[in-house]
């Protein structure tokens, strides 16, 4: 018998929805503490999720711009994160296809990032995230994403009948 599966970003985000007002600093991924990700909000009912960020300099290409790469990344923590908080418990989702428009530069600053699951099936998981300008008026990118839902084994069991 499989032990069951635990994905450190889905116990946080199921920690940060029992309190949703209180911003979570994001310390189970290296890569999200590193970028400064934090979960501000969360809507369960909308399936809506908003994360921030501070990258740090090192993450800028010329001019105090947000490097395309590092702004995919911000965006492709918020799908997933969309995602596992709308999952059972040991169930874990993973990034099938990842699509994205960047429409304005992304400033060295504070980032806003909300994400939307659009649709979760059994197996798949569809959601949308932007990031949006400092005073919330202009979308600087947007992204779609196709996740590969993973069941646990408790989940994926047959039921009795």
């Amino acid at each position: 018998m499989n032990a069951p599966r635990f994905n450190p970003d889905q116990l946080l985000v199921q920690r940060f929805l029992r309190d949703p007002g209180a911003p979570l600093a994001i310390d189970s991924n290296p890569l999200a503490a590193d970028l400064g990700a934090v979960l501000r909000g969360a809507d369960v009912q909308q399936r809506t999720l908003v994360l921030d960020f501070a990258p740090p300099a090192r993450y800028l290409q010329g001019d105090g711009v947000i490097q395309g790469g590092i702004v995919a990344t911000m965006l492709d923590f918020a799908l997933a994160f969309v995602v596992l908080a709308a999952l059972a418990p040991g169930d874990s989702a993973a990034t099938v296809s990842l699509n994205l428009q960047f429409e304005r530069a992304v400033l060295q600053g504070a980032v806003r990032v909300s994400a939307k699951l659009d649709r979760l099936g059994g197996r798949m998981a569809f959601a949308s995230a932007t990031v949006a300008s400092p005073d919330g008026k202009d979308t600087l990118a947007r992204a779609s994403a196709v996740m590969a839902v993973r069941r646990s084994a408790a989940a994926a069991a047959p039921r009795p009948t």
